[in-house]
């Protein structure tokens, strides 16, 4: 759809589709912004609420970071666990014996054996010798686990804080857009008054009147459209915020440009994506976690001592007084032949090791890309910006110019529409483009790395 319009009665025509577009925009930015989450203090009807509680909101109430929480209690647990098993480990056992009566008979004498009951208690004590190596690789996994599962929960809290900024702008937008439709409707009222005067007057003709009468029409619904419009980027920016839908947040107006870049260069952007995305630093992570499976693969060739101690007491009978038993020493196993099952397992981690330097590389030239493409579009989004307010101010004097001929009935209604079409073309692109250089600004610096305000 092209933003311009050459013709007198497709200009008003040409404004209205131009808004519809804008607000079309401004609901699929704000309906990537998906993310469900518990309740919250609520913002009172009416009340402003800052971009940053909002994101304060939604990382507190976010169930995805509950989840990463969980994914980090978890993981901690799993470390925990391999911890003991340094030590070593004490294993008690006990034992009911009974036995029936007999009768023994020898040398022409007998032996009567009554049934009776007895019992043994025993406990041994294993410490882990050559397994304290691979005991070792499993703890240095399951704590490299834990600090990935930390590095997830960091790299959640970046996305959700920068979908709660879209929402936010989203809904700026939305409402900026609501205001622009508002003013053109007031606008249009003056020129068909007017219109109307001149009619009476027989200053202008019937088709002049009418024509400023359906842009008036035309206005009006628009109004109502993006109205509309509000009301859906409210719902999407509570639901990101984890907030009942139909609760009213009303957005603290932006003020002033948007922050210059922190990025000088698009160079400047890749680097410090490769340097500072929490991403990059997970799959360093893994790949750790892989080189050190391998160590314990090949730990399984080499012999397996223990260092065994054992006491037993064994309940006497009536022919057996009680025993107490000591006894310790080494034990030691060898897998001398399992038929290429540990050499098999080497083979795999070995191969998971390539696997994740591979994913590492893959990784690296996909964040390179998004923060070329992240810097792009913020520059593009600013100049976007100086471009749209400098046509405000030609619109803005058109208009006044146009104005001043229609009321010394140098101009007709048609050139007072096609102005104010102008007019409010040019309003509803600046708003548009000053919240696409706030988003973009912030999708920079999650691209980058940088830091995202509420987020870290």
């Amino acid at each position: 759809m092209r933003r311009t319009c050459v013709s007198r009665r497709g200009a008003a025509i040409c404004a209205g589709a131009w808004l519809a577009l804008a607000m079309g925009g401004a609901e699929k930015r704000a309906a990537a912004a998906d993310a469900v989450a518990p309740p919250a203090p609520p913002a009172t009807s009416g009340r402003t609420t800052s971009l940053a509680d909002c994101v304060a909101i939604a990382l507190r109430e976010s169930p995805d970071i509950k989840s990463r929480d969980a994914d980090v209690a978890s993981a901690e647990a799993d470390r925990a666990g391999v911890k003991g098993a340094f030590g070593p480990k004490l294993t008690a056992s006990a034992a009911v014996l009974g036995n029936t009566s007999a009768t023994l008979a020898f040398g022409g004498s007998t032996l009567v054996i009554p049934s009776a009951w007895t019992g043994t208690v025993g406990a041994t004590l294993t410490e882990p010798l050559s397994p304290l190596v691979a005991i070792y690789d499993q703890y240095k996994i399951q704590d490299l686990g834990v600090d990935t599962a930390s590095i997830e929960r960091v790299a959640t809290r970046r996305e959700i804080a920068l979908r709660t900024i879209q929402a936010y702008y989203g809904l700026l937008e939305a409402v900026r857009l609501a205001s622009v439709a508002d003013d053109s409707v007031v606008q249009l009222e003056a020129q068909e008054r007017q219109a109307k005067s001149q009619f009476t007057n027989g200053v202008i003709g019937k088709n002049d009147m009418l024509r400023a009468s359906l842009a008036l029409a035309g206005a009006r619904q628009r109004s109502i459209q993006t109205r509309g419009q509000v009301q859906i980027q409210r719902g999407q920016l509570a639901t990101v915020m984890g907030r009942p839908v139909d609760e009213s947040i009303e957005p603290a107006p932006v003020t002033g440009d948007p922050p210059p870049s922190d990025e000088p260069t698009v160079e400047a952007a890749e680097e410090n994506a490769l340097k500072r995305r929490v991403e990059v630093r997970e799959l360093d992570e893994k790949i750790a976690q892989a080189r050190r499976a391998k160590g314990i693969a090949k730990d399984k060739l080499f012999p397996v001592v223990n260092a065994v101690g054992s006491y037993m007491l064994l309940g006497g009978t009536l022919i057996k007084p009680p025993l107490n038993v000591f006894y310790g020493g080494l034990n030691a196993s060898w897998d001398v032949w399992d038929w290429g099952t540990t050499t098999s397992g080497i083979d795999k981690a070995d191969a998971q090791v390539n696997q994740a330097l591979a994913a590492r590389k893959k990784l690296a030239d996909t964040i390179q890309n998004e923060a070329r493409q992240a810097f792009v579009n913020a520059a593009t989004a600013r100049d976007a910006l100086v471009v749209a307010r400098a046509a405000v101010t030609q619109a803005e004097e058109n208009y006044r110019i146009v104005t001043k001929k229609f009321e010394a009935s140098a101009a007709t209604s048609f050139d007072m529409v096609d102005a104010e079409a102008l007019l409010t073309q040019a309003r509803g692109q600046v708003e548009t483009a000053l919240y696409d250089a706030l988003i973009a600004q912030a999708t920079l610096k999650k691209a980058t790395g940088g830091t995202i305000p509420g987020a870290e």
